[in-house]
C-alpha cells in the first residue's frame, strides 16, 4: 500500500470515526470532572487560627464563593468575591472553622487597618489532605497575609 492511499475499515465512515473520538473524549472529560469533586480529595472545611499580639483590631475576610481570574498578559491572579464574611478581630487567639462549598475553595485575608504594628501568625488547615498554610508576620498599616485555595480552574482574562 502506498503512503498516499489508505484503506478504510468497512463501515468506518469519517463521521463514525469522529463520533467515536468525541465519545472517547467525553468519557475522559467526565472522569476528570468526577475526580475533581471526589469527597475524599475535595476539602469540606477549613480551620483558621490566628495567634500573636495586636493592640488594635485586625480585619479578617473569608470567602468560599469567589471566581479566580488570571490576566494572560501579566500572569497576575485575582480573586473576585461573590460573597464574603468580614470580622474585626479584637483579641487573640482567634479560631474559626469554615464550611466550604462543593467547590472546596477558600480565600482567607488577614489585614491590619491601623498604624499600630501587629505580630501575628495565620494558620489555615483544610480537611482534604492539602498541606496546612502557616505564616508569621509583623504587619504595619496596610499589611496583610492572604491564603487562597482554589479547587477549580481560574478564568483567563
Amino acid at each position: 500500500m502506498s503512503a498516499t492511499s489508505r484503506r478504510r475499515r468497512p463501515g468506518a465512515s469519517p463521521s463514525k470515526l469522529l463520533a467515536r473520538g468525541l465519545g472517547a473524549f467525553l468519557v475522559v472529560a467526565g472522569a476528570a470532572c468526577n475526580s475533581s469533586t471526589d469527597p475524599e480529595v475535595n476539602p469540606s472545611q477549613a480551620e483558621i487560627r490566628i495567634t500573636g499580639t495586636a493592640t488594635e483590631p485586625l480585619r479578617l475576610v473569608v470567602s468560599t464563593d469567589f471566581v479566580e481570574t488570571i490576566n494572560q498578559g501579566t500572569g497576575t491572579r485575582a480573586q473576585v468575591f461573590n460573597t464574603a464574611d468580614t470580622v474585626m478581630i479584637t483579641s487573640l487567639p482567634y479560631t474559626e472553622t469554615v464550611t466550604l462549598t462543593d467547590l472546596g475553595s477558600v480565600v482567607v485575608d488577614l489585614s491590619n487597618q491601623t498604624d499600630v504594628v501587629a505580630t501575628v501568625r495565620l494558620f489555615v488547615e483544610l480537611d482534604g489532605g492539602q498541606p496546612p498554610y502557616e505564616q508569621e508576620a509583623m504587619m504595619s498599616a496596610g499589611g496583610a497575609l492572604r491564603y487562597v485555595f482554589a479547587y477549580f480552574s481560574p478564568v483567563f482574562i
